[in-house]
């Protein structure tokens, strides 16, 4: 592939929808500088309030300092917010901020846009008190990087919303019950079984039978083979905790965790609402590895919906709410990248 050449506030601003996937709404996203080469992108919410402006931005600043050959950041802030004409700049108190983080760190901060629904701006104009001059978002589509990376077959979706499948579309309860029963009187030899199924399906990329699917679903009701089985998602050997928190430092084989990624999405297809809450934190934690929050957090709830004690989802979300993205999402040589 070859290297990508920013050279324009519109190129920058599509590199930014690219890298992502996605769109982003009432977002931060930062895209740290290593030298004259592009690092990690990060995307967070906006803040709600001015309250949390001073750990706000140093969270922002501790995470794109992860990045230890970043000498500077370039961002931009998606928002509804107004900020035209006789509008102040939204987010004063924030930018200070970061700006004020970033420097202490040792990273400059070379461009800083605003990106509305219709229009893009630098984000300092002639007059401080402003805003610069708008250009119109189509601007983006005729950008150099826009067309190289369209091209490439990369995709901007709208949001990072992952569409979940069509729950029950197939459920058949009575096959995945007959198989929880059949695993509770021998549960050591059924889990085993279980687990060789699961790992066929992902290392071979087979279509699964409906019996194969009721039997994988009736092994993930089991917390510890559920945990087994997103520990050796990616396909490394480190130990389970700190595998599940996406903190290695080696890569983990993103091809594998998108294998599994589709399994469960097809599990979702025969799982009666007994069932759904596993598959559906899992894809959530998937989602929370890559960096896509929103998709997590859409899994999180839905699976909160069917099980409202579900321990591990409710442990998910309370690391979404509190801001913690996984380790590999905050590195580039680990952060996933989609290929489609």
């Amino acid at each position: 592939m070859e290297p990508i050449r920013i050279s324009s506030p519109a190129d920058a601003i599509s590199y930014m929808g690219h890298s992502l996937g996605y769109w982003p709404q009432e977002s931060l996203v930062c895209v740290a500088i290593d030298g004259a080469s592009l690092g990690p992108t990060l995307r967070v919410n906006l803040p709600g309030t001015t309250d949390i402006v001073e750990t706000y931005t140093e969270r922002v600043a501790q995470s794109i300092g992860i990045d230890h050959d970043a000498t500077a950041v370039i961002m931009a802030l998606f928002t509804r917010q107004p900020w035209g004409t006789g509008h102040a700049k939204p987010f004063a108190a924030m930018v200070r901020g970061l700006r004020r983080q970033f420097s202490a760190a040792g990273l400059l901060v070379h461009h800083l846009w605003i990106v509305g629904p219709e229009s893009f701006a630098p984000y300092d104009g002639a007059n401080p008190a402003f805003c610069g001059k708008e250009t119109p978002l189509a601007a983006l589509e005729s950008s150099t990087v826009n067309a190289e990376l369209v091209y490439q077959g990369s995709v901007i979706e709208q949001n990072d919303a992952l569409a979940i499948p069509e729950l029950f579309a197939d459920v058949d309860h009575d096959a995945v019950e007959s198989a929880v029963r059949d695993m509770s009187t021998n549960p050591v030899q059924s889990l085993h079984a279980a687990y060789r199924l699961w790992m066929d399906l992902i290392d071979h990329g087979t279509e699964p039978t409906h019996e194969q699917l009721a039997a994988v679903l009736a092994g993930l009701q089991h917390a510890g083979f559920r945990d087994h089985i997103l520990a050796d998602m990616p396909g490394i050997n480190e130990p389970m905790a700190v595998t599940l928190f996406g903190a290695t430092d080696e890569a983990p084989r993103w091809e594998r965790i998108d294998s599994s990624e589709k399994l469960l999405r097809q599990l979702l297809t025969v799982a009666a609402p007994a069932h759904a809450a596993a598959p559906l934190t899992m894809l959530g934690h998937i989602c929370w590895w890559k960096g896509r929050g929103t998709a997590a957090a859409n899994y999180l709830h839905v699976a909160l919906t069917f099980d409202p004690d579900y321990h591990l989802a409710r442990l998910l979300d309370q690391l979404l709410g509190a801001g913690v993205v996984s380790g590999w999402s905050q590195h580039k040589d680990t952060a996933y990248r989609d290929h489609r």
